[in-house]
């Protein structure tokens, strides 16, 4: 069975897509899953190991780019394409697609619904986890007891010799200070990284892509992390610390301890999966204001986990 999965962006939401995937792999034998996806966000596809060719959508190449996407699907013949983005750009590759069968997220803007069959939860303002919208696409197919404790493995995601270096072979705790969104990023992780740096016995990794505040006393790799390398990253630390970003999103679907912090955005909808999990400590702020949740709050998780 071909399956073409049409979701360019964003990183956090590719993850979830990808959890559907294994899930359709795992339960349905001969599968066979190509994907569209931005050129940047490339990497993640190649290293889960899941994804027979990738089709690259660039955002910025302008129609002529655009048309060339479309030309190249165009040539190839599946059973099923889903459309996992929905928006307009993503309807019109699916309705060009050639398969007889095209289905699309409900809950799609930009009148893409209008372009394919839509499954799934419409309104956005229901209060359910993004995968969770994802799940009908599962059900679609037939596959309906499913394992949400699941993990992904990223098996072709390595260290890299230059952060052995840095990072040894022993166990550290991962912070991921940053976020797309300013309002979603908590505050005191310098405060955090300090307290931390100087009472655990393990060391501290700052992992990110902005190098705008020093952290001392940490092994600070902020820019010099490759995508394809960071599922590994993630998957040798011992507790991971992540505002509400990709990285926390990687970090559920590896199983990891992880504290997470969520202020304006809603966990019950954008945080780890499934939240009843063991490996999940949730901290809600208060009022959606992050600077109420305190340093010694989440000092205090981590060490729920260390002391395990």
């Amino acid at each position: 069975m071909q399956i073409l999965i049409i979701k360019p962006s964003s990183l956090g939401d590719v993850i979830h897509a990808l959890r559907i995937a294994k899930q359709i792999i795992d339960n349905i034998p001969d599968i066979s899953i190509d994907w569209v996806i931005k050129s940047e966000l490339k990497p993640i596809l190649e290293v889960s190991g899941m994804v027979r060719r990738s089709f690259v959508y660039q955002r910025t190449g302008g129609i002529r780019a655009y048309l060339s996407l479309l030309k190249q699907i165009r040539l190839q013949k599946y059973d099923l394409v889903l459309d996992l983005q929905g928006l307009l750009r993503s309807a019109v590759l699916l309705r060009c697609a050639h398969s007889q069968n095209k289905i699309g997220v409900a809950d799609g803007r930009e009148f893409s619904t209008f372009l394919y069959k839509s499954i799934g939860e419409s309104s956005r303002k229901t209060e359910i986890h993004a995968i969770d919208r994802l799940v009908p696409f599962l059900n679609h197919l037939g596959v309906d007891n499913w394992n949400r404790e699941s993990p992904l493995d990223f098996p072709k995601s390595q260290i890299s010799p230059s952060t052995h270096q840095h990072i040894g072979e022993k166990g550290f705790i991962l912070l991921f200070p940053e976020s797309r969104r300013q309002e979603k990023v908590w505050p005191h992780f310098l405060k955090l990284s300090n307290l931390l740096t100087k009472k655990s016995r393990l060391s501290i990794v700052v992992a990110g892509n902005n190098r705008d505040e020093l952290y001392p006393g940490t092994i600070d790799l902020r820019g010099r992390i490759h995508l394809a390398e960071l599922p590994a990253l993630i998957d040798r630390a011992s507790v991971i610390v992540s505002n509400d970003s990709a990285p926390l999103h990687i970090a559920s679907s590896l199983k990891k301890p992880l504290v997470t912090l969520f202020g304006p955005t809603s966990a019950k909808r954008y945080g780890p999966y499934p939240q009843n999990s063991e490996q999940n400590i949730i901290l809600t702020a208060q009022e959606k204001n992050l600077e109420t949740i305190t340093v010694e709050q989440v000092a205090f998780a981590i060490e729920q986990f260390l002391s395990e």
